[in-house]
């Protein structure tokens, strides 16, 4: 009983790094708040990985970890940016105008995950990649997003962040075929390691924003790596 509930615990600590998350952003502690996502997405990692090595999976654990997911990759990026756009706009939360609105937008990526992560556990499509953008990888860049805003104050605008909010909503939910580790082997194995590469150098030159210049070329490669796989099918269907 023991050795079944350790996966579920590490999950729980996910999920507990995720409520710290968002706790440090309301105390504008944002790179606490970046760092305990982070740690939560090595918790988020180990679970998996010692359910498998002990032979403990469950659907409790996996609906346990949606949950988790949903708050540390959804959630507190999600109030990161909504925190970050009430400090440098100095809203008045007690008083209704369109900065209240540009700052309460970013709350629909959290939303968004939620309904990404509800249809992940009824997919079985997405068992060796992943159609739309997963929600760690969201997470990833609006992080770096609100580091980005936070160096850049002039970002800071509704012509910005509403697209932004819309696009990676979208995304969430889109039937675009994306990149898994999963899918190691052939052309899809060599653009893999071009995005490895990439992350590391963007995250030496940009550090706290390198999800900003990471995320979209994780994008650009996965459809890259459709194109190649529905040439080679027809190639295979023609022959």
């Amino acid at each position: 009983m023991f050795r079944s509930a350790i996966p579920n615990i590490i999950t729980l600590l996910n999920m507990l790094s995720g409520a710290l998350a968002i706790v440090a952003t309301f105390a504008l502690k944002f790179e606490l708040a970046a760092l305990l996502i982070i740690l939560g997405a090595v918790f988020d990692f180990f679970d998996g990985f010692a359910a498998r090595l002990l032979g403990v999976t469950s659907a409790v654990g996996k609906e346990l970890d949606s949950l988790a997911d949903l708050i540390t990759f959804g959630m507190a990026p999600a109030f990161m940016i909504m925190n970050v756009l009430f400090s440098l706009l100095n809203v008045d939360v007690n008083v209704f105008s369109l900065q209240l609105l540009i700052g309460l937008l970013p709350l629909l990526l959290g939303v968004f995950s939620g309904l990404r992560l509800a249809i992940f556990n009824v997919d079985d499509s997405q068992t060796y990649s992943f159609k739309g953008l997963p929600t760690p990888a969201n997470a990833v860049f609006q992080v770096s997003f609100a580091f980005l805003l936070l160096q850049n104050v002039q970002f800071a605008t509704w012509s910005i962040v509403l697209p932004t909010v819309i696009v990676f909503s979208a995304l969430l939910i889109s039937r675009i075929d994306l990149l898994s580790f999963k899918q190691w082997k052939g052309s899809t194995r060599i653009l893999i390691l071009i995005l490895l590469i990439w992350s590391v150098v963007a995250g030496f030159l940009f550090k706290f924003t390198a999800g900003v210049f990471i995320i979209p070329i994780y994008i650009i490669l996965s459809v890259i790596n459709s194109l190649l796989n529905n040439k080679g099918t027809k190639d295979e269907v023609h022959s």
